[in-house]
Parts: structure tokens; C-alpha cells; sequence
């Protein structure tokens, strides 16, 4: 009903129009009122195509309005108004030349409409053309003086072009109208940077600071340009006058206690980055990266170690309801072996943010090497519901279960993590490691000799692996050419581990090669194995094999007193004689 209306409205304005023209002839020819009539026909479609253009606008329906809007030009090109409206679509399409074409137009036609030649400063800006653009702007100011866009964009027009020092003078007369304004003044001290003038940037910046004496900011950036110029004298004192009116100020604090420090000022640094972490101005990613820094330097400088641990605690105070303070600190407690004070440390962390899980990895590890077993299991399980696709969870669970005897748990677990798994075949060859663990504890010889065989399938040259599964073959006296293979290939990657050595010894054992078992039982004992009960025992039994007895007996005595568990010890010892 609306749309109606306004139709009608529109027809019955153009009528009366065509009415009054024609009462108000004298007596026209022929001739006149015919060409009349086709100019008020042409009349009548022009303000009919710039209303549909209008609605189309409106509407979303840009090329309906294009199309409309361009009409009206090819009805009357002496009408600005739909030129206007094709340059503002065709800015919005980001078709600055076509836009530029209809705007120059309309200006032309009305060189007093302010709204045109904003438009068309824009426009050139748009266009690279930024020496019209400046008339245009300066055209725009003497219209509206002070006006503060117009100011902006006049002195970014000349720094597009390229001439810096105008900008600068643009901005100067800018503040005339609009008094100081901080922004203004970081725009000309950046611009002097750009122009390698250090002094006309630092006059700048002591006039903020005439302005507006409490602000550090201009202080702060007085003190960056006297560090480019390596000039720290000068750099400490402009960051002092800051602490006069801010002393809690925390990059002010910061940078001074790495200069304090330079100049072997070591307790103003230490007072200066204390105050620094007690500030909240700085935030606790800058707090952390500081520590992260520290974390290298302080592993041998008890003097700085003790300086990160009393920069933690204040961290923690600051920040108290953060995981990250007790993060670092459970970094710190690891790296220096304090295992009890690490995993306090990442609990607490855990308290307050479970879903980081690198945290959870690192308590695992922790608990594990306490022998914490169950806690172990219970931090993986935690673990796996938060994280369930993160296989280190299943395999340090399962070897903590392996450790509490739990085998079918530690199978689930392995055959479940595994297949999370991927891109990573060294840590996929550990978790057909450890099931080859588990199944060896259970006596299930061959799915664990296929765990093992698929674990070096992945990673060959697993030493760890080499040698248990060879250990374990030569103990039942099964594959021994396959074993003896693996330790040949174990012990040329890693010389001298007694353990290795002993391996391989005890496979020769095993093949009645009593002469090359005793070889590398005695580089075993020279290796370190000597406090090995196990090696020196195995070092015993080889010599009873090679008719020495009294030897054999003697390291059978060496092996007790060492603390072998061996059943037969003391038989073997009281008897003279092997038992196998």
C-alpha cells in the first residue's frame, strides 16, 4: 500500500508540475509543446529511475541500482545528485576509478557541495593521487577551520606523497585549534624518526612533556632513542626522572635493572626487577619471559638462581589464581633435581588450570621417576579423559602400571595409545616396547617377541630394545643367532655399557662359546660392571665353565657381598659347584 502511494505522489508531483509550465507559456507553437512534452517525460523517468535507484540501495540490490542510477545520468547529465550516488557505490565495490570519474562530475556541476569534494578527496587518496587530494583537503579546511578529520587527512595525504616535513607542519597547525593532544605529538616524533632527526624527536617529546608532566610515556621513549644511540648514561637518567613520578612503573623498572646490571650495579638491578614484578603494568607474559631467559643463565650462578626463585614468589603473590608462576617454579625445582618441590609445584599449577597439557606430561615424568607408580596411573587417567588423543598419556600409564605388576592394564592401555599415534615412530616403537614388556612379565613369549621384533621393525637401532629382547631370548635359550645378532649391532652403537656387554656375554654362555663370553664379561667388569652383582656373578659362572674354579668361586663370594638375590648363591659358594 506504501510503495503505491509514493508512486502516485511522485506521478501527481510531475503532473502539476507539467500543468503549471504550460499555464504559465504564452501561447507556444505546436512545435514547443511537443518538445515540452518529451522533456517532461524525460522529466518524469529521470525522477523515477533515481527513486527505483534509491529503493535499490536500499534494498542490497546494487546493480539493480547501478543500473538505475546511470539512467538518470543518460536521461540529464546536468544533475549532480546521481553522480554523486554511482561514485559513493562504485567507492564501496572498491572501483576507485570509476568512482573517481562520477564524483570529479558532480563536483563540477556543484563546486560549493562539501559532501562532493570530501568524497572526492577520499578519492584521490584511493587513486594515488595525492597532490589533488592535498588541494582538495586544503579546499575542505578553508570551508570548516580546525576541523580535526580533515586535519588528519590533509597530513596524511602529505605523507603519502612523501613529504614528511609538511605532515609535520599540518599537525602544528592542528594543535592551534585543538591544544595539546598526545596522539598528535606520537605521530610528529615517529614521523622525526622516520626523518633521522634524533633532536627535532626529542624536542617533540619534551614539550609532551611540558604538557603533560606525569605521563611517562615521552620519558620512556626519550630513554629508547638514547639506547639506539647506545648512550646508557643518558638512558638511565630519563628513566629515573620516570620513577620520580611513577616509582612503581614496571618497564621503566625493567629496563633499568638490565643497565643497573650491565654497569655491575647489582643491587639497584636486583631492586629495580623486584619492583618490576611486583607492578601490574607489566604483564605476566613479560614476568614469564624474563624467568624463561633466566632459566640458561642461572643453571650455574647460584647468585641469579637465588634472584629467580625470589622473582617466582613474588609472581605468585601477584598472581595468585595463575597456573603459570607455579609452572615456571616446578621448571625451575626439575632442572636443579628438586623432584618433591617440582611435582608440588605442578600440581598447584594443575589446581588452577587443567588444560594445559604439557603440565600433566611433566608431573607423569616427575611421578615416575619418584616411583610414585599409582600416582602415576592416576595423573595418566586424569590425563587421558582431558586429553584423549594424546598417546604419551597411555604410555607413561602403562609403563607405570608394567612397574605395579598390572600387565592386562598396561596391554589395554598400549594397545589403545598406540593407535593415537602418528609421525612419530620413535615413540610408536616405544609403545611396542613396553608391550613387549608386558607380555615377557606374563610369559606370553611370543606376542612378546612380535611386540619387540615390530618395535625394531620401526626403530632398528633401539638399544634398549636390542638388548632386552636379546637378554630375554638368551634366558630361555631360544633364537640365540637372532640375539647375538641384535647385540652385535647394540654394542657397536653403544661401547662400553656393562649391561650391553653383559648381554652379549651371557648369549655366547648360552652357545657353550665360553672363551668370547668370558671376553666380554671382562670388558663388562671394566665398564663399571664390577659393582653389578649380576655381571660379576655371570663373570663366576663363566669361569666354572672354563674349569676355574677357585676364580669362579671367588666372584661368586664378590657377587653376594654385592647383593645378588640368586637362589643358588649360597649353594654355589658352600658347594664349589654351578647351579643353573
Amino acid at each position: 500500500m506504501m510503495k503505491s502511494t509514493v508512486l502516485i505522489f511522485v506521478f501527481i508531483f510531475c503532473f502539476c508540475c507539467q500543468s503549471d509550465a504550460q499555464i504559465n507559456s504564452i501561447k507556444p507553437s505546436n512545435k514547443s509543446v511537443k518538445n515540452r512534452s518529451a522533456d517532461n517525460r524525460d522529466a518524469i523517468n529521470f525522477e523515477l529511475a533515481f527513486f527505483n535507484g534509491l529503493r535499490q540501495k536500499a534494498l542490497g540490490n546494487i546493480d539493480a541500482a547501478l543500473n538505475e542510477f546511470l539512467k538518470c545520468v543518460r536521461l540529464d547529465g546536468t544533475k549532480a545528485t546521481p553522480m554523486y550516488e554511482l561514485a559513493m557505490i562504485y567507492n564501496n565495490l572498491s572501483q576507485y576509478t570509476e568512482a573517481l570519474f562520477f564524483i570529479e562530475s558532480a563536483y563540477k556541476i556543484q563546486p560549493k557541495n562539501t559532501w562532493y569534494l570530501q568524497l572526492l578527496a577520499q578519492l584521490y587518496i584511493n587513486n594515488q593521487k595525492y597532490r589533488s587530494a592535498i588541494t582538495a583537503y586544503k579546499n575542505l579546511l578553508k570551508e570548516q577551520v580546525g576541523n580535526q578529520e580533515w586535519h588528519f587527512q590533509l597530513a596524511n595525504a602529505y605523507l603519502l606523497n612523501g613529504e614528511l616535513k609538511k605532515a609535520i607542519l599540518v599537525y602544528n597547525d592542528m594543535q592551534a585549534y585543538t591544544g595539546f593532544d598526545e596522539r598528535l605529538s606520537m605521530q610528529k616524533y615517529k614521523i622525526y624518526l622516520d626523518l633521522k632527526d634524533k633532536k627535532g624527536a626529542i624536542n617533540e617529546l619534551e614539550n609532551w612533556i611540558v604538557s603533560r608532566p606525569k605521563d611517562p610515556t615521552p620519558y620512556g621513549l626519550i630513554a629508547e632513542i638514547y639506547l639506539l644511540e647506545g648512550n646508557q648514561k643518558k638512558a638511565i637518567e630519563t628513566l629515573e626522572r620516570i620513577l620520580i613520578i611513577s616509582p612503581n612503573n614496571g618497564k621503566a623498572n625493567l629496563t633499568l635493572s638490565e643497565l643497573y646490571r650491565n654497569n655491575g650495579q647489582l643491587d639497584k638491578s636486583l631492586k629495580s626487577i623486584k619492583l618490576a614484578f611486583a607492578s601490574s603494568d607489566l604483564s605476566i607474559d613479560s614476568k614469564m619471559r624474563i624467568l624463561i631467559n633466566y632459566y640458561d643463565i642461572t643453571t650455574n650462578d647460584s647468585i641469579l638462581k637465588n634472584e629467580a626463585f625470589d622473582l617466582i614468589e613474588i609472581l605468585k603473590e601477584k598472581h595468585p589464581n595463575d597456573a603459570r608462576p607455579f609452572t615456571i617454579a616446578g621448571d625451575y625445582h626439575y632442572r636443579d633435581g628438586n623432584l618433591i618441590k617440582a611435582k608440588e609445584a605442578f600440581e598447584k599449577a594443575l589446581f588452577f588450570d587443567e588444560s594445559r597439557f604439557p603440565i600433566w606430561q611433566q608431573l607423569m615424568i616427575i611421578c615416575f621417576d619418584l616411583k610414585e607408580f599409582e600416582s602415576v596411573q592416576l595423573s595418566a587417567q586424569k590425563a587421558i579423559d582431558l586429553f584423549p588423543s594424546q598417546p604419551i598419556s597411555y604410555l607413561l600409564g602403562a609403563m607405570a602400571h608394567v612397574q605395579t605388576n598390572n600387565y592386562d592394564a598396561a596391554i589395554n592401555l598400549l594397545n589403545t595409545g598406540k593407535l593415537m599415534v602418528f609421525d612419530n615412530n620413535d615413540l610408536l616403537a616405544q609403545f611396542y616396547a613396553t608391550l613387549g614388556d608386558a607380555h615377557h612379565a606374563q610369559k606370553n613369549h611370543q606376542m612378546s617377541d612380535e611386540s619387540y621384533e615390530k618395535s625394531l621393525e620401526i626403530s632398528p637401532l633401539n638399544t634398549y630394545v636390542l638388548n632386552n629382547y636379546s637378554y630375554y631370548l638368551s634366558l630361555r635359550n631360544e633364537k640365540l643367532d637372532r640375539a647375538q645378532e641384535m647385540m652385535e649391532v647394540c654394542t657397536s652403537i653403544s661401547p662400553g655399557v656393562p649391561s650391553y656387554e653383559d648381554t652379549y656375554a651371557w648369549i655366547f654362555y648360552q652357545k657353550a662359546e665360553y672363551v668370547k663370553a668370558e671376553e666380554w664379561l671382562l670388558r663388562a667388569l671394566q665398564s663399571g660392571g664390577d659393582k653389578s652383582a649380576v655381571i660379576v656373578e655371570h663373570y663366576g659362572d663363566v669361569l666354572f665353565k672354563l674349569g676355574k674354579v677357585t676364580a669362579a668361586v671367588s666372584q661368586w663370594k664378590k657377587a653376594k657381598e654385592l647383593g645378588s638375590d640368586t637362589p643358588e648363591i649360597d649353594k654355589k659358594i658352600s658347594e664349589q659347584k654351578l647351579y643353573e
